[in-house]
């Protein structure tokens, strides 16, 4: 029992050691019937090599994740993904830009990054999400990828090789965390705040 008491105990510990070292970034928070809608930017994400590949002519892609968390706590109350596959038409010398099934023209690459990683009033979650939560603080944690690996293809990137090898699950461990990065991750979260009563 003590030994389980002393795990909670490290385990909060480094929770919050984590929130609190995590860069807090200016977030407008408004609440709208009981659920949050965010708005930030992440438009730091696109340094100057990651602009220069989103002209290079290939498909990119530009995810965004949001999520929800009490304070001193993993726990994830509510989460919204997005991602924006970004092509440059060389020939229309501008940029295709596909979220789900709808792609929409943009003439300059400022204009995707205003579109991909300039949030405004997204909804993270429902009012379901934070009822049983009022007064309870909590902070909204954001992480923007350039061209991230799937869990799929981390699977298929990372099989097991056949035959016996003595190594092989400590290196795919150290290899999985390498390969299946994005190319670059911005991380931040907002300030924390209480669900309004």
């Amino acid at each position: 029992m003590r030994h389980w008491l002393a795990a909670l105990i490290l385990l909060t510990c480094a929770v919050a050691y984590a929130q609190s070292h995590l860069p807090a970034r200016d977030m407008r928070i408004v609440w709208d019937r009981g659920a949050p809608k965010v708005s930030f930017s992440a438009k730091d994400l696109a340094d100057e090599r990651v602009m220069r590949e989103l002209s290079g002519g290939l498909r990119k892609r530009l995810m965004m994740n949001v999520s929800s968390h009490f304070k001193g706590s993993n726990y994830e109350l509510a989460h919204r993904t997005f991602g924006c596959d970004v092509t440059r038409d060389l020939w229309e010398d501008g940029y295709l830009v596909r979220i789900g099934t709808r792609s929409t023209r943009y003439r300059t690459l400022e204009s995707v990054l205003d579109h991909c990683l300039a949030v405004e009033g997204l909804f993270v979650g429902e009012p379901k999400n934070y009822e049983h939560n009022k007064g309870s603080d909590i902070y909204f944690f954001v992480r923007a990828e350039f061209n991230p690996i799937s869990k799929k293809q981390c699977r298929e990137l990372i099989r097991p090789t056949s035959g016996y090898d003595p190594v092989g699950p400590i290196t795919v461990n150290i290899v999985r965390r390498r390969i299946c990065q994005a190319e670059r991750t911005v991380e931040f979260r907002s300030q924390f705040l209480k669900v309004p009563e």
